[in-house]
């Protein structure tokens, strides 16, 4: 079973698996981070999946697992949830901005108490001692912890993954998210550029997405052109984004992309499949009318093998030759 939260010694909060990603990715949990449940009197070691793979590898999002269930404490209720009703329609939350803490450092924890073993513990396997660098901080457990809660996301790669999983399940026009201070739904929120009027559309904010090719520029930043176009009258205009090495220093997460990205340009080509949150820009002066994204808020875009192609193809809704 997946988990929603686990804790860790290195952090004073509950984390979710998500934001686990996020941290180690940003050198924050350390090469070898250990994760604990969050149940009351539990002291079981978890593992967070798919936490040491880039994001071009990931096919489903990361989540916390139980290494065994007999591990957790009979009074935790993560595991032994006792009649809580479940919610699993709200919907899925977008943070257009991160907490200016998101990324703080936090010194270890050392003189927590000792926590008693779980019920049934080996006597080799007793729980960690005050001082211990393993030791779990101290837990908040609430009712919650055995409710559905909607997730809350920062960065559009995770929402990607939600998306895409709701395309197997046939569901899109059902799943919502609040993103930008409204509620829509995936569907309506993710959006192909190809063929679309874009004069009619530069006000329009969505996830636009596309297949793409990809470059690093001699600045030490990277290039993006979408293979597909928009129309504008009786032209197609391939819209562009750049990423630039001075937004992607100052990004936390600047390690992953630039991994992803390098990747990218080395298996592929450079071709690749790219989403952004973002409105289509177009100049009014312009000579010769073109099209761009701008994300400089580096969440807000996501760019992935081709081999997702298959996956999008596969899921349409619409059918060859319709």
């Amino acid at each position: 079973m997946s988990i929603e939260e686990a804790i860790t010694p290195t952090r004073s909060e509950p984390l979710t698996a998500e934001r686990a990603y996020e941290l180690y990715w940003a050198d924050l949990l350390g090469e070898e981070p250990v994760f604990y449940c969050i149940g009351q009197g539990c002291t079981a070691q978890l593992i967070c999946a798919c936490l040491e793979k880039p994001e071009q590898n990931l096919r489903i999002r990361p989540y916390f697992r139980s290494r065994r269930i007999d591990d957790h404490a009979d009074t935790c209720e993560v595991v032994h949830a006792t009649g809580e009703a479940r919610n699993d329609k709200q919907p899925d939350v977008f943070e257009a901005e991160r907490p200016a803490d998101h990324f703080r450092a936090v010194p270890p924890v050392s003189g927590l108490a000792a926590i008693p073993p779980s019920p049934g513990t080996p006597p080799d396997q007793s729980p960690p001692t005050p001082g211990d660098p393993a030791a779990p901080r101290p837990r908040r457990v609430t009712a919650a912890a055995t409710t559905r809660r909607p997730s809350h996301y920062y960065r559009l790669s995770s929402l990607v993954q939600k998306f895409l999983e709701h395309r197997r399940d046939d569901d899109l026009g059902e799943a919502q998210v609040a993103i930008g201070g409204e509620t829509t739904t995936y569907e309506a929120l993710f959006r192909n550029v190809f063929r679309q009027k874009v004069a009619d559309l530069t006000g329009t904010r969505a996830v636009w997405w596309g297949a793409a090719s990809l470059r690093a520029t001699k600045e030490g930043g990277y290039y993006l052109k979408f293979s597909r176009p928009f129309r504008h009258g009786d032209d197609e205009l391939r819209p562009t984004i750049t990423l630039t090495a001075k937004d992607i220093d100052a990004y936390p997460v600047r390690k992953l992309l630039r991994a992803r990205l390098d990747k990218l340009i080395a298996e592929s080509g450079g071709y690749c499949v790219v989403f952004v949150w973002a409105k289509p820009w177009m100049p009014k002066d312009a000579e010769k009318p073109f099209v761009r994204f701008y994300a400089n808020n580096l969440d807000h875009i996501d760019v992935r093998g081709p081999e997702i192609l298959q996956e999008l193809a596969s899921t349409s809704r619409v059918k060859p030759g319709a």
